[in-house]
């Protein structure tokens, strides 16, 4: 009987493990947007650590348009040197890359295909290198290891205005949440990045406009927490943050219309000059002209897949419930063996 008993005891341990296995997976695909046209930028190298928290960048404008495939983002940034000191360091955009947003119990956005980049400072073009960095910087690595670099030399006190254009491929973009996924094009701007600067950023405007015949109906998703407003004339969504000490839930995403079938990255960044001729007429629009209204927006990461849904339902179906009967099933016989063993 004593025999019997320990490989019973050894078989409902087994199954316990089977089932706890398989709810572990069950949780373990973890919430995001993969495949991301976007941007993020920071400072680089240990040796310019001395000037973190010295730089304010009081004022952004970010000036988006989006195409069916891809994007075109001009950034204005304002920074202000606070220190009565000249400062030097090293600013960078990576190529690629995946960004941890913050902790384990928070999304990860993966980036891709940082494009046709050009950056000025107070009107005049900086020098680009495209060089290898290390793979791990902060809470960004990096797919190719290649990123935009470039050097900042600030006054005492000094005020800067720093231009920035590129265009992204969004037309790779996907949702993950649990076992569901779903195939959009998708546009990540990482606001969680401007943490590395002096706090807070003043006032931050936010242009994005639909082009290449979009819709409303064509955005599947937005960031909620940027109080956007729409004007159904120009296709022009606006939103602002003020007094923003940056974190993983002030990053702006944008899930829209559908994956194109063979779509040509490289024909667009052949028309690279209009595009930025357009987004620089477009910075310069008079934006208090316009008339707003409150934008109707929904929850970017949400996946309306019927398909994925019936894959996640299925999966419980097979592994789950059959683990939870079971489970039953043995603490029921074990009761009833011990209940017996203790009446002999």
């Amino acid at each position: 009987m004593k025999t019997k008993l320990k490989i019973f005891r050894n078989f409902l341990l087994f199954a316990s493990l089977i089932f706890c296995t398989q709810n572990f997976k069950a949780n373990a695909a973890q919430p995001g947007i993969w495949g991301a046209g976007g941007n993020t930028f920071t400072m680089l190298y240990p040796e310019d650590s001395a000037s973190f928290k010295k730089i304010q960048m009081p004022r952004e404008q970010i000036f988006v348009q989006l195409y069916k495939g891809f994007a075109v983002v001009k950034g204005v940034y304002y920074f202000k040197n606070h220190s009565k000191e000249k400062l030097s360091f090293k600013m960078g955009y990576p190529v690629n890359g995946i960004f941890s947003g913050g902790s384990s119990s928070l999304n990860q956005i993966e980036i891709d295909s940082l494009s046709a980049f050009k950056i000025f400072s107070n009107g005049n073009p900086l020098s680009i290198v495209k060089q290898p960095q290390a793979n791990d910087i902060g809470k960004f690595q990096s797919f190719s290891e290649n990123w935009y670099v470039w050097q900042m030399d600030f006054l005492p006190e000094e005020i800067k205005k720093v231009e920035v254009f590129f265009i992204v491929s969004t037309n790779s973009g996907g949702i993950r949440k649990g076992y569901s996924k779903a195939h959009y094009n998708a546009f990540v701007y990482l606001l969680e990045s401007g943490s590395v600067w002096k706090n807070p950023i003043e006032k931050g405007d936010f242009y994005i406009q639909l082009k290449d015949g979009l819709s409303e109906k064509d955005v599947h998703g937005m960031s909620d927490n940027f109080n956007f407003q729409y004007n159904p004339a120009t296709k022009i969504y606006w939103g602002i943050k003020q007094n923003l000490a940056p974190t993983p839930k002030d990053n702006l995403i944008i899930t829209y219309f559908e994956k194109i079938e063979n779509f040509n990255f490289q024909n667009i960044l052949g028309k690279s000059q209009n595009l930025e001729n357009e987004i620089n007429q477009f910075s310069e629009s008079d934006f208090q002209k316009l008339s707003f209204e409150k934008a109707k927006v929904k929850n970017p990461y949400e996946v309306s897949s019927l398909f994925s849904d019936a894959i996640s339902w299925l999966f419980a179906l097979i592994f789950i419930i059959p683990g939870i009967l079971l489970v039953a099933l043995l603490i029921f016989v074990g009761y009833k063996i011990l209940k017996k063993k203790k009446t002999e």
